[in-house]
């Protein structure tokens, strides 16, 4: 995010974004979309939406990665056919996050932290009754439901992350089932991975088993992915834009932030 004004919030993806991809997806003939992707993530529902519609209008899809593609947004990459990468590219863990409010303040927590979290405050009290008087004050804190809130979110983002490889990525692989759940098991491990921010390299990605090419194997399609990148973070350094989603037509919706003002769209 580069735009000084818009919040962490404003960038993610979410439910609203799904028309800016129907807009600009109107008109395109082809029936294979080239996917340039920069984001840090967002809501697992309304990435799930936005790629189930743009499978439905594509047979092939490649998704580059010019920088990040974080989160939610990593689930992009595994509902491609093929991801192409730099080697400053990243991908991210896709273990889902929680916005709970505390006593402090508003955190981001991990739906595997809490469960684990759980599960050992109830083995700590099985074996010291006394330690219920540490836990029972931190479990406390968190909303009603969240354990199953918890529990669901992480199922659902690990249940689209195998169907996708199966069905897209390793199509015809023998070996698709196999291969998707040691790629999501991995991409989902919050212990293993310990950070929601922690940038997962191309050579990590290709000795897990995704189909990753090289940006720099093409040095004319590497400079054309790099300037739209570059433009587009100009872009948002110095306007109030901090989403954008445009076609190879020219066709865009642009989301603006102004300062003081409620939210516009262009």
């Amino acid at each position: 995010m580069d735009n000084p004004i818009a919040s962490p919030i404003d960038v993610q993806i979410i439910w609203a974004d799904k028309q800016a991809f129907m807009e600009t997806v109107y008109g395109l003939r082809s029936k294979e979309l080239m996917f340039i992707i920069h984001s840090p993530g967002g809501q697992i529902e309304a990435t799930q939406s936005i790629i189930e519609y743009l499978r439905q209008k594509f047979d092939r899809i490649t998704v580059v990665v010019p920088d990040a593609a974080m989160s939610a947004a990593t689930l992009f990459a595994l509902a491609s056919d093929e991801v192409i990468m730099g080697k400053h590219s990243n991908l991210g863990p896709i273990d889902p996050q929680f916005v709970v409010t505390m006593p402090y303040g508003q955190v981001s927590i991990s739906a595997q932290s809490v469960l684990e979290e759980f599960e050992r405050a109830k083995e700590e009290v099985k074996k010291d009754r006394d330690s219920l008087l540490v836990w029972a004050p931190k479990i406390q804190q968190y909303p009603p439901g969240i354990l199953e809130e918890a529990r669901n979110a992480l199922e659902l983002t690990k249940k689209l992350g195998r169907e996708w490889l199966v069905k897209y990525m390793f199509k015809g692989d023998a070996d698709a089932e196999k291969k998707a759940e040691r790629i999501v098991n991995y991409l989902s491990d919050h212990k293993e991975l310990k950070s929601h921010a922690t940038p997962i390299s191309r050579d990590k990605l290709k000795e897990l088993g995704l189909k990753i090419t090289d940006l720099e194997n093409d040095q004319n399609l590497q400079d054309l992915i790099l300037s739209v990148y570059h433009i587009t973070r100009i872009t948002f350094q110095l306007t109030t834009a901090h989403k954008i989603v445009e076609n190879s037509n020219g066709r865009a919706f642009i989301k603006l932030v102004l300062a003081g003002t409620p939210e516009k769209k262009a």
